[in-house]
Order: structure tokens, then C-alpha cells, then sequence
């Protein structure tokens, strides 16, 4: 372990060194546990920690490794589950820190977790979350606040907080995020860790008992990492088809080594504002330096300025009120199930998911039909421009 510093080292690494028997399964699995005792009161990125179910798994794995047998591409690596539509039997389910769904549990496994776990992860709990993911913040009435790990006290960024800060901050090479409206993006952003949203239907999902109910709007699984090559492990583990998803694409990713090839000769189109939005300096600063370094790694940068053609203030508005619906239907089978949110517990719920969920009990067919054109002109606006910059 002397040689191994679990708070810097990827994923992949980890692995490796566990199929080279440097490091045993068990040995990391302790000095994990004893890095979130140590680090994580201080963050608040693990909300749920199944220790002891670890530590089972992990000497599972130290016989597996024993006795040569074939082991998964993540054989003995920890990694933790999202607290908000993601499971495991027996586990709370609190849907982002709801304090009326401390003791919820489901009986279900999340198929991030199945696919994981039968790639040789452990998942050692759960992450931080806001309520029904519905903010770009980490922070709800049951848990609290998650904070980056640089700058105690400023946010981790949502929904997927948590995880971000978990990664970040040493805890655990990498961990779930979903990402909705920038979900994985922005705790990426904020805690300065890998994040993905790869292509719909890369990875499957299966919200259950609606199989369609992932695509207003879209829905995706991911991870957050420290590093592109972990993230090719991920995708290659993630993904791939599933019966229960209608939209699953029916191969799997294997370009696992695809971080490592350069982008000469890419085509890149940019846009500093999207023809008008704000942009805080400090920022565009940032994202400027972004844009230089791809250009000098050989990428060719196009600049469109085509502006949207809605602002920021409908674009939002319509993002909110397509997730809505998704959001009441989850709390109307709670309530069939005993658990009345709305009725009983509507202070626990944030005022601004209150404000589109009681809209989305008046949505009329109409009212969202008008939401899918709306959503429609946001897509030709980017496939206007799409196919000149698409090499070819």
C-alpha cells in the first residue's frame, strides 16, 4: 500500500494492481474506509455507508484473486451509487434527501449497480444528492450541503455532488453520476473531475414501471472519474444492450483506448455565448484557455455565433416543465405506496420543484405538445450547424 496512494490513483490503476497481487482487495477496501472517516464529515459526499457489506465483498474478492480465477475489469475497486433513482435491496432510498423517505428502501438492484458489481466493483454506499435531482446544487432538508473539496463551503455543484466530491477529494476513484440537465457536468465542473454525457442509448435505462419515462427529456447513467482512460473502462462496463431499455443501442463501447489518440484534424464548432447568453468573465476566460488548447493540439475550432432562437429565461422554463411530469409520477406512486409527499410533507419538498409539479397536475395535451416544438427548435438550431463542422 506504501507504493499505491489510493486518493490519486485511477480506477484503472487500482485494478491492475490488484490482478498483480500488489495490493489486495481487503487492503484497499480498509484504507477507503478509513480515508471517508477521515475526509468525508468535512464534505459530506457519502450519505449512506455500507461498511461492513464492503468488507465482505472485499474478502470475497482477496479468495477470487487467491484461487485464480477470471476477474472483471474493476475486480475490488470501491465505488458508491447516487441517492436519488438508484438502488440496491435494503439500502435507503431517499430520493435526494427527503426526510419523510429516511427509512424508504426499494427491492430493486439499479442496472449501474448490477453492471458494475458484475465487472468486479464494490459499491461501499451513497452520494449526496438535492431533492428528485431537481437543482444544479448539492444540498437537501435530511443531509445538508456537499462542498467541493478545494474550497470547504462553495458547493460541489448538482445533482451528482456527491460523487463529484467523493472523487475529488480521495475518497473513491470514481462513482455514479446521472445527468438530466447537466447532472455530471456541472459537479465535474466544480470539483475538477471527469465528466461525460455520452451519446442516448450508449448506456441503458430502465425506469420502471414507465420503460419510456426516461425521455422527457432524456435521461442518462454515467460516472465521475479522475482520468479519460477510467472513463473508457466505465463506458466499456456500462455499456451495451438491455431488454427492459427500448432504446439501448445494441452494441457495446470497446474503444477503450480512445483517450489516447490525438485529435489532429478535428473539427470543433464553439460558441462563446450561444449568440447572447451571459457569460460571467471568469469563465469565459477559462473556457477561451479550453478552446486554445485544442486548437494547439491540432483540432480545428469553428466559432458560431448563430444565436438561439429562445433565451435563457424559456430555454430553462422548458427544461423544467418537461421534467415535471416525470417528477409528479414518481411522487404519485409514493403516495400509492403510503407516502404522500404532497399531501403530508409538502414543506420537505424545495418551493421551485413545487411550482412546476403543481403546473404539470394542469398540463393539458396541448400545453405539451407546445413543449416538444419548443424543444424542437433547440435541436435544428444545433443541427443547423452540426453537419459543416462534422468531419467527414
Amino acid at each position: 500500500m506504501d507504493s499505491l496512494d489510493l486518493a490519486t490513483t485511477s480506477a484503472t490503476e487500482v485494478a491492475r494492481a490488484i490482478r498483480d497481487r500488489e495490493v489486495s482487495p481487503t487492503e484497499v477496501m480498509q484504507a477507503t474506509i478509513e480515508r471517508v472517516e477521515r475526509v468525508n464529515p468535512a464534505v459530506n459526499a457519502l450519505v449512506h455507508k455500507a461498511f461492513d457489506e464492503a468488507m465482505t465483498r472485499a474478502a470475497e474478492a482477496d479468495q477470487q484473486v487467491a484461487l485464480g480465477r477470471e476477474l472483471g475489469p474493476l475486480h475490488g475497486v470501491p465505488t458508491a451509487i447516487k441517492d436519488l433513482f438508484e438502488f440496491k435491496p435494503g439500502w435507503p432510498a431517499t430520493l435526494g434527501g427527503i426526510p419523510a423517505l429516511r427509512d424508504h428502501t426499494v427491492d430493486a438492484t439499479c442496472v449501474w449497480a448490477q453492471r458494475m458489481e458484475a465487472a468486479g466493483a464494490i459499491i461501499i454506499g451513497k452520494t449526496n444528492a438535492p431533492v428528485l435531482g431537481f437543482r444544479g446544487t448539492t444540498d437537501n432538508p435530511l443531509f445538508g450541503p456537499t462542498s467541493t473539496p478545494f474550497d470547504l463551503g462553495r458547493n460541489a455543484g448538482g445533482s451528482s455532488g456527491g460523487a463529484a466530491a467523493a472523487v475529488a477529494s480521495g475518497m473513491l476513484p470514481f462513482a455514479e453520476g446521472t445527468d438530466v440537465g447537466g447532472s455530471v457536468r456541472i459537479p465535474a465542473a466544480w470539483c475538477g473531475v471527469v465528466g461525460f454525457k455520452q451519446s442516448w442509448g450508449r448506456v441503458p435505462v430502465v425506469p420502471r414501471p414507465n420503460a419510456f419515462g426516461g425521455t422527457n427529456p432524456f435521461g442518462f447513467e454515467g460516472v465521475l472519474t479522475r482520468s479519460a482512460e477510467d472513463l473508457g473502462t466505465m463506458l466499456a462496463v456500462l455499456s451495451g444492450p438491455d431488454p427492459r431499455d427500448p432504446y439501448a443501442r445494441s452494441d457495446r463501447f470497446d474503444d477503450i483506448d480512445a483517450h489516447q489518440r490525438g485529435i489532429n484534424g478535428l473539427r470543433v464548432a464553439y460558441s462563446p455565448d450561444f449568440g447572447g447568453f451571459p457569460v460571467e468573465p471568469r469563465v469565459r476566460e477559462v473556457v477561451d484557455s479550453a478552446v486554445a488548447a485544442l486548437e494547439q493540439a491540432g483540432a480545428v475550432v469553428e466559432q458560431v455565433g448563430t444565436p438561439l432562437p429562445r433565451d435563457q429565461f424559456q430555454i430553462g422554463e422548458l427544461w423544467c416543465r418537461l421534467v415535471a411530469p416525470r417528477n409528479l409520477f414518481v411522487l404519485d406512486r409514493l403516495a400509492v405506496d403510503g407516502i404522500d409527499l404532497l399531501a403530508a410533507h409538502r414543506d420537505q419538498l424545495p418551493g421551485q420543484l413545487l411550482r412546476y409539479v403543481d403546473e404539470a397536475t394542469r398540463m393539458t395535451v396541448r400545453d405539451f405538445e407546445a413543449l416538444q416544438v419548443a424543444r424542437t427548435e433547440v435541436f435544428d438550431f444545433v443541427q443547423s450547424f452540426l453537419p459543416r463542422t462534422t468531419c467527414s
